[in-house]
């Protein structure tokens, strides 16, 4: 007999479908194992038939089964149903069927040589085009909840024949006057003994007062009003919270009955028992619980499938699953990697497109087998292809599925880190590069950090200082063996000075080479980019530049020695002429004698100026950084300058100050700093003017202002006006006095105490200088 095309036309479109399930719900399979209870898909024919697509592992514990015995075929399983129960079931089956609603059943399952098993079925059914039905469901073990249940049944009626028995827990009221009587029993299941009720109705004063719990009271009158309105037609059941003697709550079922009434048909007296039910309330309890925890995890697994199926479409990266090098799933970012018009289009397509050719592909699967089939998280770069033929980098990630489900199957995920690459590769070839250029310089560059560890240092460096790079880098006491205590001091205090402040000057030391070898060199010390403890220093040798300085030295101490120890003698020797000692010389002879005394101490204020200079260009010069109060030290100054102004015929006035200004400096030299700045606006003002200042307040800062209403400087020459050996007009100059270097030593002075100096002025207006500090808190 010919097979029927149409039907077997039909049959290859159910097979497809039917796989499709299959890989559909293999991923879920990993879930199942960790729930308690049976998922599955079963599926039923318009013919009849019927069989289950998919059923998790439990169904072994459950049928004595293999999942695929079932895929085809699940007619058999029916045998296993307690035949009581085979009935009902298919009659729900049918109504779900017919109806498409959910399904619910208990059952038991019969098991040969073991106890029947109950179990609780449910699932939601879905139409299919070929007009079978597909329940989507879950089968759990109610068997120790039915035994349970049993069990606290033969309990109660147990107990119930005891309590008959025994008479156990017996009340008798009297319900005109409140009076009852009780059994023994019942104090007992109480804590108490009969003792401590000697009058009755102090047992019925405790049980309304605090023995029963109020939120328990309202339904206990409520059973009883039920039950006396109905002429006792109804049963008087009621359960309670009641105290016990210890102070816990213990469940009490009461069971009675009005067993008198009058004539008018009001009760009379009623009679009854109390049991305890506590432990049956627990049970209760903790089955209620187990229900609402499978109710959660039944939920949670939904829940999870569904998180599951966005988290995979919704990736940023590209993920596929594939099975005998096929690929079976794929999502949109993975379409869009690999430039294939959609996910769908992916499906059914060999992975091998992904590799440069034969030998690539089996060169990758050489290198990612081996932790595959160790259940291991495989993780590589590998050079791929899209499907266009274009090339990209792409980093590689993968783990195997389930063998009963896939065939050599994997999940991965695939990125482009192209970019990346060529990103870190221009990185890597950037800090070659600055490291060559670090270490072509002739400059010594060491990194540290906080606790004077060296972490890196370039190869001028390990020049400059004999040592090569692993010792510089490793030995504890490398500061120690490179500098004298002297200069480890200074380096420290740089370093303190650069946490406070965020900046230091540069400073010299010797680098020491061997016990009398050593490197002058100058550093530089600064903060390490997005880091405040560590830094990096800059080292250059000076050998040839100290040279210089010791010719320069000697040079300043010939001036200083042979040139200013016979002008003082000279300056004392005219002072004695011009003031008559010598007797009353000619007039001629007296102009001469002043104008060589005026220029002697020219020459002396000359040469103390040249000292200085050479002093703060060479760093000498040590600037003490203590707590100054600006007011206080301007009054010092004027007072110490008002003689030199007076002798000008030039008063000094403090217009403006606030309380106290307190800054960060060092006071000797800030009063050096204010006598060369009174003593030039002096110089410059009218006889009769007065030289004026200010000390102002500026946000975080504190400036100091000294004003004359001089001549002002011409523009031309304001730009060089620090600058050494500088003046204004000679001829002016000249008659005023001066050398040249006031204002230079004033601003080196100045900034070497990390303050800042300026000035305004106006031809024929006059001139302000001032200087500026941070305020110190």
């Amino acid at each position: 007999m010919s097979e029927d095309p149409a039907m077997s036309a039909k049959l290859t479109s159910e097979e497809t479908e039917l796989a499709a399930l299959q890989r559909s719900h293999a991923l879920l399979s990993n879930f199942s194992r960790c729930l308690p209870g049976m998922f599955y898909q079963f599926r039923r024919y318009p013919d009849g038939r019927f069989c289950l697509p998919y059923a998790s592992d439990a169904v072994v514990a459950f049928f004595g089964v293999q999942p695929e015995q079932l895929r085809e075929d699940a007619s058999f399983m029916f045998a296993k149903i307690h035949p009581e129960d085979l009935p009902k079931m298919i009659v729900a089956v049918r109504k779900s069927f017919a109806e498409l609603s959910p399904w619910h059943q208990e059952y038991r399952i019969v098991s040969a040589g073991q106890q029947d098993r109950w179990v609780v079925g449910d699932a939601t059914p879905e139409q299919l085009d070929d007009g079978s039905v597909l329940w989507h469901g879950f089968l759990s073990d109610n068997t120790e909840r039915k035994l349970t249940e049993q069990r606290l049944q033969a309990a109660e009626r147990q107990r119930r024949l005891v309590m008959k028995a025994s008479n156990q827990g017996l009340y008798d009221i009297n319900l005109q006057t409140g009076e009852g009587s009780f059994s023994a029993e019942y104090l007992q299941m109480l804590g108490y003994e009969p003792g401590d009720f000697n009058n009755p109705q102090h047992f019925w004063d405790y049980f309304w007062g605090t023995g029963v719990h109020p939120d328990d009271v309202a339904n206990l009158k409520r059973a009883y009003k039920n039950h006396a309105t109905t002429q006792g037609n109804a049963d008087y059941h009621a359960e309670f919270r009641q105290r016990n003697r210890a102070g816990e709550w213990r469940w009490i079922m009461s069971l009675g009955s009005i067993v008198e009434w009058d004539s008018k048909g009001k009760p009379l007296r009623m009679v009854g028992t109390h049991i305890d039910i506590t432990e049956r309330k627990q049970t209760e309890e903790m089955l209620r619980h187990n229900q609402e925890l499978l109710e959660a995890n039944k939920n949670r697994y939904k829940e999870l499938a569904r998180e599951l199926e966005i988290l995979i479409t919704n990736a940023p990266v590209g993920i596929m699953f594939v099975s005998d090098g096929l690929i079976v799933r794929a999502n949109k970012a993975l379409a869009e990697l690999c430039r294939f018009p959609d996910a769908q289009a992916m499906i059914g397509v060999k992975t091998t497109f992904l590799y440069q050719g034969p030998d690539d592909y089996q060169a990758f699967s050489a290198q990612v087998v081996p932790g595959l089939q160790a259940d291991e998280l495989v993780e590589l770069e590998w050079q791929l292809r899209r499907y266009n033929g274009e090339s990209f980098t792409g980093r590689v990630a993968g783990r195997a599925l389930p063998t009963e489900s896939y065939v050599r199957g994997a999940v991965w995920m695939i990125e482009d880190v192209t970019e990346q690459r060529s990103t870190l590769d221009a990185l890597r070839t950037s800090e070659q590069r600055l490291q060559r250029l670090m270490n072509s310089s002739l400059i010594g560059i060491i990194q540290g950090n906080e606790s004077g560890q060296i972490l890196d240092v370039n190869d001028v460096f390990t020049q400059f200082s004999g040592y090569d790079r692993n010792y510089l880098l490793t030995q504890a006491s490398v500061w120690d063996t490179l500098l004298s205590p002297q200069d480890l001091k200074i380096c420290q205090q740089a370093y303190k000075e650069l946490i406070q402040t965020g900046t230091t000057a540069p400073f010299e030391i010797m680098l020491q080479q061997g016990e009398n070898v050593g490197v002058p060199i100058l550093v530089g010390l600064s903060h390490l980019e997005n880091s405040e403890r560590d830094w990096v220093a800059f080292a250059m040798d000076i050998s040839d530049r100290l040279r210089m300085n010791r010719l320069k030295t000697e040079f300043i101490s010939v001036v200083s020695h042979e040139l200013r120890t016979p002008l003082t003698s000279i300056r004392g020797s005219l002072s004695l002429l011009e003031s008559g000692v010598s007797g009353v010389l000619p007039r001629q002879a007296e102009h001469l004698i002043r104008i060589a005394h005026n220029n002697s101490k020219r020459l002396i204020t000359l040469v103390n100026d040249i000292l200085d200079m050479d002093k703060l260009a060479s760093g000498k010069m040590i600037f003490k950084s203590e707590a100054v109060d600006l007011v206080a030290l301007v009054k010092s100054s004027l007072e110490s300058n008002m003689a030199y102004a007076a002798s000008l015929k030039v008063g000094l006035q403090l217009q403006q100050h606030p309380k106290q200004a307190w800054i960060l400096a060092d006071h000797d030299r800030l009063m050096q700093v204010m006598a060369n700045l009174i003593s030039n606006a002096a110089k410059f003002s009218k006889e009769g003017e007065a030289v004026v200042l200010r000390i102002v307040n500026t946000e975080s800062r504190y400036r100091v202002e000294v004003s004359d209403l001089g001549a002002g400087i011409a523009p031309e020459f304001q730009e060089h006006l620090f600058e050494p050996f500088t003046q204004a007009d000679g001829t002016d100059t000249r008659q005023k006095g001066g050398t040249g270097l006031g204002l230079s030593i004033t601003k080196a002075m100045l900034e070497k105490m990390h303050g800042q100096i300026g000035f305004n002025s106006a031809p024929g207006e006059g001139t302000t200088f001032w200087f500026e500090f941070d305020v110190y808190r």
